[in-house]
């Protein structure tokens, strides 16, 4: 593939990158979206949005796509590899060739961490799972373990017992760390039961999950549950293993930025999940594609 020239390149079509591409070429400048993966990110999973924005992921995220193509955005799908400067333009290294432009704002948001426990590749797909809202009515009727004290982790717990005879919510910490209102929800629930403090060490079965090994963090006791599933929510990995190492945080992995949302390297900006000091929410995200935007396509206008 000969390489494709551009004003500004988003990586990432979640809900940031897609905000990011529509608003760029509203303002004039030719955009490049790259994405490897379905569009939409973590937020198609979700069935009704909480806060200020209102209806389903899957809308939210379509409509933003549709938005964006409208507009005139080149929609690619491929998977990056790296980003490099040359000839004072930013380069984009994919699968499948190289692109070049003016500006590039990585949005390519971040994605579940694992548990890390034996079993749990084993059994992705045959009831280790992730979406509560897609696979919930998988488990009519069963016993689930959801692993985390957040406010995910409380989220897909209810959004599970509708569904389930009983979910075991396993987290290692004291206390929940949810906001007031969810944790009251989930405690007001009869078909949620907590199970504190405990960490998952291993997912067993045979042609699925069958059972959950259990440690307690005080005395080091071992258990297990039960179970035909396990939905883990335990943080989030930026996905930014592609950006040069000098714009990322060691520990973190997470892209760090300055207040234009701009990078060490002049022209490389970040926003959303990915970045360091994201709020958050749906409308952090957006809020932070509209300015990621609006500042690379200023840098791309500079550069003439």
């Amino acid at each position: 593939m000969s390489a494709q020239h551009f004003d500004v390149i988003v990586i990432g079509q979640g809900i940031a990158g897609l905000t990011a591409a529509r608003q760029a070429r509203q303002q004039g400048a030719s955009v490049a979206c790259i994405e490897e993966q379905m569009f939409g990110g973590l937020v198609i999973n979700i069935n009704e949005l909480d806060g200020s924005i209102e209806g389903s992921g899957t809308d939210l995220a379509s409509n933003l796509m549709l938005e964006a193509s409208e507009a005139g955005v080149t929609m690619l799908s491929e998977c990056v590899t790296g980003i490099d400067t040359a000839d004072g333009r930013l380069i984009v290294s994919t699968d499948q060739g190289s692109h070049n432009a003016a500006a590039v704002i990585v949005a390519s948001g971040a994605k579940l961490r694992k548990l890390g426990v034996p079993g749990e590749a084993e059994f992705e797909y045959r009831g280790v799972a992730s979406c509560a809202d897609c696979d919930g009515p998988m488990y009519q009727g069963a016993d689930v373990v959801v692993v985390g004290g957040g406010d995910s982790a409380l989220q897909e717990a209810l959004v599970l017992a509708q569904f389930c005879r009983q979910v075991h919510l396993v987290h290692h910490g004291k206390e929940l760390t949810a906001h007031k209102q969810l944790i009251a929800a989930v405690r007001a629930n009869q078909k949620i039961v907590e199970v504190s403090p405990f960490e998952v060490t291993a997912i067993r079965g045979d042609k699925g999950v069958e059972h959950v090994d259990l440690v307690n963090c005080n005395d080091r006791s071992t258990s297990e549950i039960a179970c035909s599933g396990i939905f883990a929510y335990i943080g989030l990995e930026p996905t930014s293993g592609f950006a040069p190492e000098a714009v990322r945080d060691a520990d973190s992995g997470l892209i760090v930025v300055d207040a234009s949302l701009q990078t060490a390297m002049p022209g490389l900006y970040a926003a959303g999940a990915v970045r360091a000091g994201y709020g958050g929410m749906l409308e952090h995200a957006m809020a932070d594609g509209e300015a990621a935007a609006r500042a690379a396509v200023a840098h791309a206008l500079s550069k003439g």
